[in-house]
């Protein structure tokens, strides 16, 4: 898969484990950054609030590069590090996994654990369906009236996205395209004499 493209879950899934009378609880979802996950995380938590235990992990980045994983009162090591395991074993990117565990009353010692919450984490993302997405790029636009609806049009047709439309004396146009059509649009549009620039964010 090139650059250009990343792995990602396309909405949330759910699955359970039992191991020796304790019960885990996953979910796994897709998320924009951390406070996404942040929203999403504490959401679980309030339905779950008599769990001792609610671990997780998250990756996000293009490649992948930032990753967190918190074990939440459990042995260090046992449960964030196996669930993130199971996203980076997919190869997946803006996603996380929540593990929510209530205890069996039987210790399961810090292997035991490591197995569950990777069981776990694994029942979550084999009921939930990967996509592959485009990186996007954000590009700023602006034009006349006239031109609006064939700029929007190109950026259909690149697969892309209008953001934000401000219509004032001119039309300012926030877009998100994937990375490859970049150089494509901002030459067809510098050519028709739009002020193109590419974004930070």
């Amino acid at each position: 898969m090139s650059r250009a493209r990343y792995l990602t879950l396309a909405g949330e899934s759910f699955g359970e484990v039992r191991e020796k009378a304790s019960r885990f609880l996953t979910y796994a979802f897709p998320i924009r950054d951390e406070e996404d996950f942040r929203e999403k995380q504490a959401e679980i938590a309030r339905k779950h609030h008599a769990a001792r235990h609610i671990c997780h992990a998250w990756v996000l980045g293009n490649a992948g590069a930032q990753y967190r994983s918190f074990d939440a009162g459990e042995p260090s090591g046992s449960a964030g590090k196996p669930i993130l395991r199971q996203l980076q074993g997919a190869g997946l990117t803006y996603a996380a996994i929540v593990v929510v565990r209530y205890f069996g009353g039987t210790l399961l010692g810090k292997a035991g654990l490591s197995h569950a919450f990777a069981d776990a984490a694994k029942a979550a993302l084999a009921n939930g369906i990967i996509v592959e997405r485009a990186v996007l790029a954000s590009l700023t636009v602006r034009c006349s009236y006239a031109e609006v609806e064939t700029v929007k049009r190109d950026v259909l047709q690149q697969e892309g996205e209008v953001v934000q439309a401000e219509y004032t004396e001119h039309c300012l146009l926030r877009l998100a395209v994937p990375q490859s059509a970049v150089d494509g649009l901002m030459e067809l549009w510098e050519r028709r004499g739009l002020e193109v620039n590419l974004s930070d964010s």
